[in-house]
């Protein structure tokens, strides 16, 4: 009767345990803005702050044509990880299937060691301050190059 009683406790408490461990995520949104107008399509991926354990959380999400996110960690638009974290934002010229055009912001915010861009997820609902980053358009190209599929190159084959 002991043992069974024990098994029964057992499965009560894995039943009741937290499926995110003690990284669970909150509803977490923000906005993209490069010289005060809506990044659309921009790719946003937030990496945390110091050692989370053995797996790496790296919540992340693309902006509308708003320039809004909505961050997506486990589960689609679950949010993130309370925490600190250095932001990376990638905002490609175009997007055809798995192809992208060049970073509009010449990667200075697409690795975790160069980006300035911090945010700081906190339980409950986080409503982030907007990111509005500078950049100078005027050099990227916004469609693939004449002559391609798809965005490769006839020649690349």
């Amino acid at each position: 009767m002991r043992l069974l009683w024990s098994l029964f406790v057992c499965l009560c408490l894995v039943s009741c345990s937290n499926k995110y461990g003690d990284h669970p995520p909150y509803p977490t949104f923000g906005r993209i803005l490069v010289n005060g107008q809506a990044a659309a399509e921009a790719r946003v991926v937030f990496h945390h702050v110091g050692d989370w354990g053995e797996k790496s959380i790296v919540p992340q999400g693309w902006t509308d044509e708003e320039g809004k996110f909505v961050l997506t960690t486990y589960a689609m638009e679950d949010g993130a990880p309370a925490g600190e974290y250095k932001v990376v934002v990638e905002w490609p010229a175009y997007r055809r299937g798995k192809n992208v055009g060049p970073d509009r912001l010449a990667g200075k915010f697409s690795k975790p060691d160069i980006t300035s861009l911090t945010a700081r997820v906190e339980k409950g609902t986080n409503d982030l301050p907007d990111f509005n980053l500078k950049a100078d358009l005027s050099k990227v190209k916004s469609e693939p190059p004449t002559g391609t599929k798809g965005g490769r190159r006839k020649d690349d084959r």
